[in-house]
């Protein structure tokens, strides 16, 4: 389960010259579709190689200091199973950023999920909080996007999130009587997401959550955490589920980009103008050198 960087290309830029991190997380594949293929194609239209990846080809125009990656991984395994497996699956994504982050464990960082994937993020900063191993994880983390992400609108309830989990499913082309359709409906495997201690944790990190008015299958309101406005900001695109983070070129997918982009951007800013390196040991030359490129750009 690795994480694809897109941007810069690894083997013509130092990793030395980015100051953020952003990594882009999908939620469940299609029915038939392979993990490697869904894990592009959920950011880029028309599907296929051929197709605008707003990631790779447009973000880096506003953000050329990131460092920008897709998180590809067997989703229906992650989220097929009992919720012991949905931990051990978590985990391996924290052990997948600690180990390209290792340089500089504490260089900001930015999560993005779409759909699911929002609910694999959630977890892996609970296990982070729990786990001394990811602790850099949770110190870098510095902001948070969701697109079409189920949260019940803050509201603690395993049924709300297991429906509309396994709806999601079911327009992906899962059918009743599958063991993933039921299990996700039963929402057991999000137990951890349902304690308040959570809802608390939430508040150390600015949130954007992105709805699409035509989405169909997970509400407005379930779109939400319900946190006060300085802690979240909830954005609506003119979109379906799967079309809320994919933009074309027709004039209401560059209006949504607009929205995106901008949303993303202040998640940035904020990154670098809140990114510390705590605990650092001085002879890190990467780590040092990021904490001259802070300076310099705060002083701008």
């Amino acid at each position: 389960m690795p994480l694809r960087q897109l941007y810069p290309d690894p083997e013509k830029t130092a990793e030395d010259e980015a100051i953020v991190d952003i990594v882009a997380v999908h939620g469940l594949n299609p029915r038939s579709k392979p993990d490697q293929e869904h894990a592009w194609d959920t950011w880029r239209t028309p599907s296929g190689p051929e197709g605008k990846l707003w990631l790779r080809d447009e973000l880096p125009k506003e953000l050329p200091h990131a460092r920008i990656f897709l998180y590809e991984y067997n989703s229906t395994a992650v989220y097929g199973k009992d919720s012991t497996t949905f931990i051990d699956k978590v985990n391996a994504f924290l052990e997948a950023m600690r180990i390209d982050r290792r340089k500089a464990p504490r260089r900001p960082l930015l999560l993005l999920g779409h759909s699911l994937g929002g609910l694999l993020i959630k977890q892996a900063l609970i296990n982070a909080h729990n786990n001394e191993k990811y602790q850099d994880m949770k110190l870098a983390t510095q902001g948070l996007a969701f697109f079409a992400t189920p949260h019940d609108g803050g509201k603690q309830s395993l049924v709300n999130i297991g429906q509309i989990a396994a709806k999601i499913a079911l327009n992906l082309g899962f059918q009743k009587g599958d063991n993933i359709l039921e299990t996700l409906k039963e929402g057991s495997m999000f137990s951890d997401l349902m304690h308040e201690h959570w809802k608390q944790r939430l508040l150390e990190y600015p949130i954007v959550s992105f709805w699409g008015t035509l989405d169909n299958i997970v509400p407005r309101e379930s779109t939400s955490f319900g946190l006060p406005g300085k802690h979240e900001n909830v954005v609506s695109l003119q979109a379906s589920h799967g079309g809320v983070c994919k933009f074309g070129t027709s004039l209401q997918d560059r209006d949504n980009f607009k929205l995106v982009q901008a949303n993303i951007q202040d998640l940035y800013d904020s990154a670098i103008a809140n990114g510390e390196l705590v605990a650092v040991p001085k002879e890190d030359p990467v780590d040092g050198a990021l904490e001259k490129r802070f300076t310099g750009l705060r002083e701008h």
